[in-house]
């Protein structure tokens, strides 16, 4: 139907009525207050019929009249006009038969003038010309959709498609007939389908064959609960009102699944293989769902929207039920694997696991340091994700091959994405050393800067104390030589600061007495007291590039 009415007509008042069928209209007319004649046409409807209906905002007219001119010109002739209108509450005033016109005429759009008189009021003048395309007749062929039908009464897993058959009919004004549409008329029919909580939209289009009947395919992808088909209008042709489709029902069928992947870590972006089987439940029990589409994702199936956000992997099973594909993880997960959700399965069965995808990791503000006694320390923080990470101090003489752990120790708790950490180990009198993280499911093998850490190796020689047995608080004299290595030789180490210790007997406490330094020939002399009896020794307070040493003992008998 060619709608140009921007308004349904008015509520019928009951005094109308009263006044056509009880006969007092008779007699000379006596004019109704001026109120009745504010109701006016709001415009004009062409049926796919042929028929006119006018929008007159009152059902209480005695009397419209409608006359179809040849043009908008104020002169143009009538080409037709009738008084013979029905008023019903769907459609206002309308013709009681199609309009006809002249034999001849074009096809086309013609103004329409209304006459109309309202009770006790007088005769009211509306022209069509003055409304633009709501004052138009649409003398025109009217095209448009019957009976329409499909070939299975619902959708399924296996069965995802139903054909909608329906014929296409075509009413001429000219001959007042009806009859198939011309061969080629194109249908196009649209839908609405109740997937998970959302409503989709689908469409399709066919062209009639000669004898006015068409076909097209129907894929709601769930239950189709609304639909109209409609043909194309042309130049000399308005469309029929649509016509709503049949609703048509999906069932679904119920699976259960078993799953298991091939790795529990992969480096990220690379695939791992989950591998199952996958069955249906039909009348005669559990059987293989043979071309069930399997997917892998991030999150257990979307039983709203039917979903598959984060898809890792796709796959489909065979004719026995099994499947095998690959998936791909970029960050660590669960991941779900499930018949692709859909109207057609229900249950929604899924297995879970969890793949581990280690991200990098760096070290920061790490220092290393060798003390005076051989021990490698080192500290630092480790990013990533480095809760309780391992970390391992290595040692290389080299500082290209042969790495190996001198010790193991962890990370701490992560602050700022970031784990401090100290390890420490005796080491060696030179040579390189790194961190070093083992891969992890949370982090990628990850490797500190190497850096290479030495001192230079003391002793003293040749230490002595005098006199042998000195009186108590008497004076004693420590004697000796200091010396580095240098290569192969051990040479003089002048400047070198010692150290004059002391445990009396039957103690375990050393005690500092004096301290010295030494001479261009690496030796000393230093005067101190004798305490009691007890063992003397000779120390290196060393510096930041010598190791630690020490002397031999003495044994002082104190009179």
């Amino acid at each position: 139907m060619r709608i140009s009415r921007a308004h349904r007509p008015a509520v019928l008042r009951s005094a109308a009525v009263l006044l056509l069928t009880t006969g007092l209209a008779a007699g000379p007319l006596t004019a109704w207050p001026a109120y009745a004649d504010d109701a006016t046409v709001s415009g004009l409807a062409t049926g796919d019929d042929g028929t006119l209906a006018v929008d007159l905002a009152d059902g209480e007219a005695l009397w419209v009249k409608v006359s179809v001119r040849a043009s908008a010109a104020p002169d143009a002739p009538v080409l037709a006009s009738t008084d013979n209108l029905s008023f019903s509450w769907q459609r206002g005033w309308y013709t009681d038969r199609p309009i006809g016109l002249p034999a001849g005429t074009a096809y086309g759009d013609y103004p329409v003038d209304v006459d109309y008189r309202l009770p006790g009021g007088t005769v009211q003048h509306w022209s069509g010309a003055e409304h633009g395309a709501a004052g138009l007749f649409g003398y025109r062929l009217h095209t448009g959709v019957g009976r329409l039908a499909y070939d299975r009464d619902h959708t399924d897993f296996d069965h995802r498609t139903a054909v909608l058959t329906g014929t296409v009919t075509t009413f001429d004004p000219a001959t007042g007939t009806t009859g198939p549409a011309a061969p080629g008329t194109t249908v196009r029919v649209n839908w609405t389908a109740r997937v998970g909580v959302d409503a989709r939209q689908g469409s399709a289009t066919a062209t009639s064959a000669a004898d006015g009947t068409f076909s097209l395919g129907v894929t709601p992808g769930g239950t189709l609960t609304a639909g109209a088909a409609v043909v194309t209008g042309g130049a000399d042709t308005d469309p029929g009102a649509p016509v709503a489709l049949p609703q048509l029902p999906a069932e679904a069928v119920q699976y259960r699944i078993s799953a298991d992947p091939s790795a529990k870590r992969v480096h990220k972006g690379k695939t791992f293989t989950v591998r199952g089987t996958v069955q249906r439940l039909t009348d005669a029990g559990w059987k293989p769902f043979a071309g069930a589409p399997l997917v892998t994702t991030p999150q257990p199936p979307d039983v709203y929207r039917y979903t598959t956000s984060g898809l890792m992997g796709t796959g489909t099973a065979d004719t026995s039920g099994t499947f095998a594909f690959a998936a791909t993880a970029t960050r660590t997960t669960h991941h779900y694997t499930y018949v692709r959700p859909s109207e057609y399965v229900s249950g929604f069965a899924y297995t879970e696991h969890l793949v581990n995808v280690p991200t990098p990791g760096a070290y920061s503000g790490v220092s290393m340091s060798l003390d005076a006694y051989g021990k490698v320390t080192a500290k630092g923080k480790l990013a990533g994700s480095c809760w309780r990470a391992p970390v391992s101090l290595q040692y290389s003489k080299n500082g290209s091959t042969s790495w190996r752990t001198l010790k193991s120790g962890s990370a701490g708790e992560s602050s700022g994405g970031k784990c401090s950490f100290s390890v420490s180990a005796y080491g060696y009198t030179d040579g390189y050393y790194r961190l070093y993280h083992p891969e992890s499911d949370g982090m990628l093998a990850v490797t500190s800067a190497k850096k290479r850490l030495y001192r230079t190796v003391t002793r003293i020689v040749s230490f002595d104390m005098t006199p042998n047995s000195p009186r108590v608080g008497g004076a004693l004299k420590a004697r000796g030589t200091l010396q580095y290595k240098s290569g192969s030789k051990w040479k003089a180490y002048k400047g070198g600061k010692v150290v004059i210790v002391f445990r009396p007997k039957g103690k375990s406490t050393w005690y500092w007495t004096v301290m010295g330094r030494t001479d261009s020939a690496g030796r000393f002399s230093l005067k101190t007291k004798a305490y009691g009896d007890g063992t003397w020794a000779a120390c290196l307070e060393a510096d930041s590039k010598h190791f630690y040493s020490e002397s031999k003992t003495e044994y002082v008998n104190a009179r």
